[in-house]
């Protein structure tokens, strides 16, 4: 029988709508879950042998777990140190909003060529309720999960499969991203950040939408210190370790 941690990463999961298909999916979630909440902070080392004792599961779907995963930019291989959460600086969160921001930009183009986006905006109002829902009860991680489903809604309308699979590659580390903003950043605010898009979009005047989703992605996140709320993150009290992880502060 898989442990509490298998279990409780299946809700995690179903927050984004998709079912993990396979162990592999699975530890992917528990992983960028754990990273959003600040239960693995960047840094820390990932150790096989516990997660899967953990999850109570094999080795050999969490090793292409890490696979992926390292693809993705959210964990790093270090020869002779492991896997290790990949770092989340000033930096990197500015080059992952530059590029998002481009492929969301071509994104409106095609749209903006589109005689009907009732679709898109209908998709905006069932997510944006959901958002909702989950800042009342506090819920950080479907949160984060909700906001990259917003911004996915934006690429899929394009309907432009290649864009998307790009756009895809930087989801987990959105999520994280999002994640840890969400420890400091009110929820309800982040509420209002996408309803400003969502009436934006209904205005259907593109110049307008591009400039308020310019400000949403590239200046909203600005002023968030992610390496400082990373650490803060440890010593929360709702920050309990979790599957597999390692400090790297303890590491000798």
């Amino acid at each position: 029988m898989a442990s509490r941690a298998l279990q409780d990463s299946s809700k995690t999961a179903a927050i984004g709508r998709l079912q993990p298909r396979t162990y592999v999916d699975l530890v992917i979630d528990v992983v960028v879950a754990q990273a959003a909440m600040g239960k693995i902070l960047p840094g820390d080392r990932i150790n096989e042998v516990d997660l899967a004792r953990e999850l109570g599961i094999s080795r050999a779907p969490i090793r292409e777990a890490f696979r992926t995963l390292v693809v993705q930019g959210v964990v790093q291989s270090i020869a002779y140190q492991g896997v290790r959460l990949a770092p989340m600086t000033a930096e990197r969160v500015q080059q992952i909003n530059e590029v998002r921001f481009e492929l969301e930009k071509l994104s409106l183009r095609k749209l903006s060529a589109a005689k009907d986006n009732s679709a898109l905006l209908l998709a905006f109002e069932h997510i944006i309720e959901d958002m909702k829902a989950a800042a009342r009860k506090d819920d950080r991680l479907a949160i984060a999960t909700l906001d990259a489903d917003f911004h996915q809604a934006i690429v899929s309308a394009a309907q432009n499969p290649v864009l998307l699979t790009f756009w895809q590659m930087l989801k987990p580390q959105l999520i994280i991203m999002f994640g840890l903003g969400a420890l400091t950043k009110p929820l309800r605010r982040i509420v209002d950040e996408h309803r400003r898009v969502l009436n934006a979009f209904a205005t259907h005047k593109w110049k307008a939408i591009e400039e308020t989703l310019s400000e949403h992605i590239l200046s909203d996140n600005t002023g968030i210190d992610f390496e400082s709320i990373a650490k803060a993150g440890a010593s929360r009290p709702d920050m309990a370790s979790k599957p597999g992880a390692k400090p790297a502060r303890q590491e000798k």
